[in-house]
């Protein structure tokens, strides 16, 4: 069995900001006063642009519910911003994290999809997706979906198309040791009781196994970009993990348009250090990625480094005439501090990262909410 990353017992260290030659003018860090939210770290979470909400996915464990909850004035200019507890009806996804979960804007609905089993014995192959599921609109209500060709995966990466209402996966393990993957995997359509599973036949590359790794994806260009994640190769004694800081696009991603393939790119500037579970938001209109913190794991010393940087990558889906670029941005005001496995959305109008949840240095579970702002970056 493959112990989660979120609970092995190694000593853990922690890590700031690291300055370097490409520190970008710094930005500032405000930590958002919201009223009782919830109560576990672990999160993935969407940013729902329309009416401003950070629409959030917590995986719990054993007979205890997933939770999902909602955001109000979720980038700190709107009002005072309010948690609200879904509790939706029907039976909730059952796992105990390492799951994806993507939002489709035009049905408000949110698609989640794998994860562990408890104790992470075993990857899940269950869809599930939750209807209004922004609070808005009617009660929210769960349901599971029967996927034709299921496969199991847990800390995979899904980005959603909302063109063709599909949800594009790539890599993620099966919960031991030597397990992880790197196929591309598409369900369409995403939100339908019997959808189907297509694993894409790719050109280029593809990238190295890996899970834990991000993905961003611009619906207009129909490109996926990830970024990072870790190889988990074997068990004690000693773990043998590696990580990645490698930059890797899928053209036509949602298996439409030409055969997909796979570009590594080489981005001119100091890249970020390798990590993964870190999160990751793109800004379609200026094809930017953030990234903000994560893990990175050495082999000599056989520790984790918890991560609070923050970096960006200009031109990144590959396609514009200038090179892309990794940039670090300085952090003012109140940063989050070193943190892994958090969700994160990205207000692209008003240019603000909205962070919450994951887990610090001591994998304490951080239930805070953080905005940066971007808008002079």
């Amino acid at each position: 069995m493959k112990i989660s990353r979120k609970i092995w017992s190694i000593t853990m260290l922690c890590a700031g900001l690291v300055l370097s030659s490409q520190l970008a003018t710094a930005q500032t860090w405000s930590q958002l006063v919201t009223g009782p939210g919830p109560s576990t770290g672990g999160v993935t979470a969407n940013y729902d642009s329309r009416n401003n909400r950070l629409v959030t996915f917590l995986p719990q464990g054993g007979s205890v519910p997933s939770e999902a909850w909602v955001l109000m004035d979720a980038n700190g200019l709107g009002g005072s911003a309010t948690w609200t507890d879904l509790q939706p009806t029907g039976m909730s996804p059952e796992n105990n994290g390492e799951s994806t979960a993507v939002y489709n804007p035009l049905g408000n609905q949110l698609i989640v999809y794998g994860g562990c089993s408890a104790s992470c014995g075993s990857p899940l192959s269950s869809v599930f997706v939750l209807t209004h599921a922004n609070g808005l609109g009617g009660t929210p209500a769960w349901s599971q979906s029967s996927p034709t060709n299921p496969i199991a995966r847990e800390a995979q990466s899904a980005v959603y198309d909302p063109t063709t209402n599909s949800m594009i996966t790539f890599g993620g393990g099966l919960a031991f040791f030597g397990t992880d993957q790197n196929d591309t995997n598409v369900l369409a359509p995403a939100n339908s009781p019997s959808p189907t599973w297509t694993t894409l036949a790719t050109a280029g590359g593809p990238p190295p196994i890996r899970e834990g790794q991000s993905a961003v994806y611009n619906s207009a260009k129909n490109t996926m970009t990830i970024f990072g994640g870790d190889d988990a190769i074997s068990t004690c004694c000693p773990y043998d993990i590696v990580d990645y800081n490698d930059v890797w696009t899928l053209s036509n991603a949602n298996g439409h348009g030409g055969t997909p393939t796979w570009t590594e790119l080489q981005p001119q500037g100091t890249p970020p250090s390798p990590r993964t579970d870190q999160s990751a938001v793109y800004d379609q209109l200026r094809n930017v990625m953030y990234i903000f913190g994560g893990l990175s794991w050495s082999n000599t010393t056989q520790n984790w480094t918890w991560l609070g940087d923050v970096w960006k990558l200009t031109n990144a889906d590959g396609l514009g005439t200038a090179a892309p670029t990794w940039t670090q941005i300085g952090q003012l005001g109140t940063p989050p501090g070193g943190n892994a496995g958090q969700g994160a959305g990205f207000d692209t109008v008003d240019q603000r990262m909205i962070i919450f949840g994951g887990a610090d240095r001591n994998d304490v579970g951080e239930y805070l909410t953080f905005i940066l702002d971007l808008k002079q970056h």
